[in-house]
């Protein structure tokens, strides 16, 4: 046991913790630098990962960033999130999620990204 290395896995349909971080990385939307400084961080931190991204919610024409079994649903809103009809139509979006018994996060990119992954432990344990 003492040369032996741990990793405990997030998501059991991954084989490891680098083949679930490069497979966010190909569905990211390309054009959201926010969610790319998400994802890279919590890897960077060895911090759990999400189950999936760009998965759309069931019954909803929504498609939130990423996704966390069993039920939160992740939003990183770069800087087109500024505009007053955008921030309407997303808080109507992720009320009709709330509506439905999901959990919603929200990473806004003049957050301090750190400091409100840090607020939430339960999501954002440490996993390697």
């Amino acid at each position: 046991m003492r040369i032996c290395s741990i990793e405990i896995q997030t998501n059991a349909g991954f084989g490891s913790y680098e083949d679930q971080y490069h497979s966010l990385l190909r569905n990211l939307d390309p054009s959201s630098s926010t969610e790319r400084k998400f994802i890279n961080y919590l890897y960077q931190n060895g911090l759990r990962l999400p189950d999936a991204a760009q998965k759309r919610v069931d019954g909803l024409y929504i498609q939130p960033d990423f996704y966390y079994e069993p039920r939160l649903w992740v939003f990183c809103d770069g800087t087109p999130h500024d505009q007053p009809a955008v921030k309407e139509s997303d808080e109507a979006k992720r009320q009709s999620i709330i509506a439905r018994g999901g959990e919603v996060w929200v990473y806004y990119y003049q957050d301090e990204l750190a400091a409100i992954v840090a607020a939430r432990p339960d999501i954002f344990r440490k996993v390697r």
